[in-house]
């Protein structure tokens, strides 16, 4: 019994000590039982062998009393024999040796191993911005925090009922203006083409008629010279009968002279008539060239002349209405870009840029907003990463693109990933959705990629768990700031 008492408090001691250092180490390793419950299990586990072993001394002590003394060899007072040890106690304590080496074997391991303080999975945040102003209408009216959205997916409408459109009915004013002064010259166009037409067969008319006429003038100096040809066949064997009578005095001189001068008449008739001949030719090879000549006009006849004037007015008004349907086509791309940038300014479709879902709604159906104004913030689950903090022994063994994995809390597949960033003491300033600065614990973070943590339709984001470190790994050697 004087055993009994004096171990009692130095087991209760151990025990207890046992028992912080236990609930030191599950804070530590975050383990699934509580200190407090563990310490009454390990005191109920004591006591209850403390109390079999002080039976089995009172029962032992009465024994060595009864028995000879010849017989009963000298015994320590704190030692029983094993055989006489219940198989309960034997049962307990070693349950009790089991459960201190659990408790005990997780923090050594988490001791020698190179992990995170703490590890939390993040993302970027795409910040979505009114590009106009106006009134806020949701695609879908059960938009809320948490809601997914696809990429290209529509999110919200803004629209502006206050938007300028007078410069746009400016341009559709002189567009409506330009469309009547170019019916007027298609019109004008359509008379000219009509009068030239007929000015060009009263051309063509007036040179048939010219050239039938120059013909007939030609036939009839044919008929003239024959004619002339004829009376100088006549005078010239007059003028040679007359020649041969002067010679014998049967006619008087005077016949002989009235006969020479009939035949030179005919002669120069003959010769006069073969040049207006020619001359009637010239006129009608240039009449089948449509050049005119005459006594009583120059090269071109007064049809003719208006015609020319016909055909340059009428190559003005083509040109002008060549000219009118070119600043039409201008004009409407005008008005065609004037009325795209309308519609931007009064109606603006806000869609999703990634795969995600809604982080925070800084606005509400029916709000005006000004153009430039936050609307909504997404989290873009297909940059998911882990963000850690780690000390400073274990910061300095890390490097860029080494190996290692991410256990999530309360279970979960162990994923595979690398380090892709160590920013030391920085708490860098990122678009994350949890910055580095909250994590706390320790002063050293680190960005590491998981890309399994991209796949499926949920986000983890905000979700913890414990980083392991491949040391071993190959990577950039790091520096501490």
């Amino acid at each position: 019994m004087k055993y009994s008492l004096h171990r009692a408090p130095r087991l209760r001691q151990t025990a207890q000590s046992q028992s912080i250092d236990n609930a030191q180490a599950e804070e530590a390793a975050d383990a699934d039982f509580n200190a407090k419950m563990q310490l009454s299990f390990l005191e109920s586990a004591i006591q209850d062998w403390k109390a079999q072993r002080a039976t089995d001394n009172d029962k032992t002590e009465k024994a060595s009393i009864d028995a000879p003394e010849a017989d009963a060899a000298p015994k320590s007072s704190w030692r029983t024999p094993l055989s006489k040890i219940k198989p309960s106690t034997l049962a307990k304590s070693a349950l009790a040796l089991a459960v201190a080496l659990v408790l005990g074997w997780a923090p050594a391991v988490r001791l020698l191993a190179t992990t995170s303080a703490e590890a939390i999975v993040n993302a970027r945040v795409i910040t979505l911005r009114a590009p106009i102003e106006g009134d806020v209408t949701m695609a879908a009216a059960a938009t809320d925090i948490g809601s997914t959205f696809h990429n290209n997916e529509e999110i919200l409408t803004i629209r502006n009922r206050r938007a300028d459109y007078s410069h746009l009915d400016s341009l559709r004013r002189e567009r409506d203006q330009l469309g009547t002064a170019i019916s007027a010259l298609e019109a004008k166009k359509q008379l000219l083409e009509q009068n030239l037409v007929e000015l060009s067969e009263q051309q063509e008319n007036f040179r048939v008629g010219r050239i039938t006429q120059l013909d007939q003038r030609i036939r009839e100096i044919d008929a003239d010279l024959a004619a002339t040809e004829a009376q100088h066949d006549m005078a010239l064997q007059t003028l040679t009968r007359a020649s041969a009578l002067r010679k014998t005095d049967a006619v008087s001189q005077a016949y002989l002279d009235k006969a020479l001068q009939d035949e030179r008449v005919t002669k120069n008739t003959i010769q006069s008539l073969t040049e207006r001949r020619k001359g009637s030719m010239v006129e009608l090879e240039a009449a089948r060239k449509f050049i005119f000549i005459g006594d009583s006009y120059n090269d071109t006849p007064q049809s003719a002349q208006r015609k020319m004037e016909v055909a340059l007015e009428l190559a003005d008004v083509r040109a002008r209405l060549e000219g009118s349907k070119a600043e039409l086509a201008v004009l409407m791309t005008r008005i065609d870009a004037e009325t795209r940038r309308n519609e931007e300014l009064s109606s603006a479709s806000i869609r999703s840029t990634v795969n995600g879902r809604v982080w925070e709604i800084l606005t509400a159906p029916g709000e005006h907003v000004n153009a430039g104004q936050d609307l909504m913030r997404l989290l873009d689950c297909g940059s998911a990463m882990v963000t850690a903090s780690v000390s400073e022994t274990t910061y300095q063994k890390l490097r860029i693109g080494q190996n290692a994995t991410f256990q999530p809390r309360g279970g979960g597949k162990e994923l595979n990933g690398r380090i892709v960033g160590l920013n030391g003491l920085a708490a860098v300033s990122s678009n994350s959705a949890i910055q580095q600065s909250m994590l706390a614990r320790e002063p050293y973070h680190v960005t590491l990629s998981f890309p399994g943590l991209s796949e499926g339709a949920e986000c983890q984001i905000g979700r913890s768990g414990l980083v392991k470190f491949d040391t071993s790994s190959p990577g950039a050697v790091a520096s501490a700031d």
